[in-house]
């Protein structure tokens, strides 16, 4: 799953109407400029049968529901 600090605030702000976010990339967004762009998953699919179970959507109306439960 791949989303930007813009989808996933729109996202949240379906479930949340008053949520506002604002970001501002530091130091911390070359290490994330590291990491690889996408992670080939295909050798799990095919040997464990792995599945994803979320979406952007489902994600975060997961997290919403959670958040705090622990």
């Amino acid at each position: 799953m791949s989303f930007s600090p813009k989808e996933i605030g729109a996202e949240i702000k379906n479930h949340i109407p008053d949520f506002s976010i604002s970001y501002k990339p530091d130091y911390r967004q070359a290490i994330a400029d590291s990491w690889p762009q996408s992670i080939d998953d295909a050798v799990a699919r095919k040997d464990w049968g792995w599945k994803e179970e979320f979406d952007l959507e489902g994600m975060t109306k997961d997290m919403l529901e959670n958040l705090g439960n622990q």
